[in-house]
């Protein structure tokens, strides 16, 4: 299993948080009773990827600073290699608890962080990258991704913004719309773009069809590609997803093997995109998870 130690495999116990990745609760949709905890498919990924055990240690310690349940993870995959992005929410907005700077203390031991951004511009999510490279300091925590509501429109939507040294850049809007409800919407948002290239365009190869039974889907207009994310997927839309973007073989068969277990989550998912050379190619995915 790729060295991973069986400790890291966590059983579901009473009172546990069942949320997507936006940090909105769910029903668990199925018995909990011997299941598996979404944090195990973090660990599993770590493990597979050969992570540093420093690496291990930042989630341990964002999850103690934090409470369970408290933190998002992504496991991004692009060019073969996997970093990992972890969002941290909290809508009270400006009463927020969940802060930059609250994270960036529980980080500094690991990471120390120069960036700074002001309480009382009204955020209501972050998200920061961890790889070997932060866990070893050969890098620094140089970046923080900052999202803002965006009121005004009948689409629930959100800003990203890139926060470096140099300043604040605006990266991304994200257009949130009901799976079963909104079909046209969503079709009609996707082919609205700067990348992709139309007429001729088979939506079915953004919008795949074995995942549009998702519960809400995002489409993602960013600087260099777009992006689509499929929110609350069955454990079976993830083996499928893992499968089509042909994800490292120990990673698929983890899934797959412990189906049974993994049965009673929802999953979220998702891919960039763009026309390269006359193709539409994904050239980032990830799933992501509750820690």
């Amino acid at each position: 299993m790729s060295g991973l130690d069986p400790a890291r495999l966590e059983l579901s116990a009473p009172g546990d948080r069942y949320a997507d990745y936006c940090l909105w609760d769910y029903e668990p949709v199925g018995p909990t009773a011997g299941r598996l905890r979404q944090a195990s498919l973090l660990w599993h990924s770590l493990a597979c990827a050969g992570a540093d055990p420093r690496l291990f240690a930042i989630c341990d310690a964002l999850r103690d600073g934090l409470g369970p349940g408290r933190s998002v993870w992504g496991a991004k995959l692009r060019d073969g290699v996997t970093t990992w992005e972890f969002y941290f929410y909290d809508y009270a907005r400006l009463d927020r608890t969940v802060s930059i700077e609250r994270v960036l203390a529980i980080l500094a031991p690991f990471a120390p962080c120069g960036l700074r951004y002001a309480g009382a511009r009204p955020y209501f999510m972050f998200s920061l990258d961890l790889d070997d490279g932060l866990a070893r300091a050969e890098r620094g925590l140089d970046r923080l991704n900052i999202y803002v509501g965006n009121p005004g429109s009948s689409v629930s939507s959100g800003l990203s913004y890139g926060l470096t040294a140099e300043g604040l850049v605006f990266d991304n809007l994200y257009s949130f719309f009901d799976a079963a409800r909104e079909r046209e919407a969503i079709r009609a948002k996707a082919a609205c773009s700067a990348h992709l290239d139309l007429p001729g365009l088979d939506l079915d190869a953004i919008l795949w069809p074995e995942l549009m039974r998702c519960g809400v889907v995002v489409v993602a207009n960013k600087r260099l590609c777009d992006g689509v994310y499929f929110s609350r997927v069955g454990i079976d839309g993830l083996i499928a997803f893992l499968d089509r973007l042909a994800y490292p073989p120990a990673i698929r068969d983890f899934v797959r093997g412990e189906r049974r277990r993994l049965s009673h989550l929802l999953f979220d998912v998702g891919i960039d995109y763009a026309i390269i050379d006359g193709r539409l190619t994904v050239t980032k995915s990830a799933y992501y998870g509750l820690l």
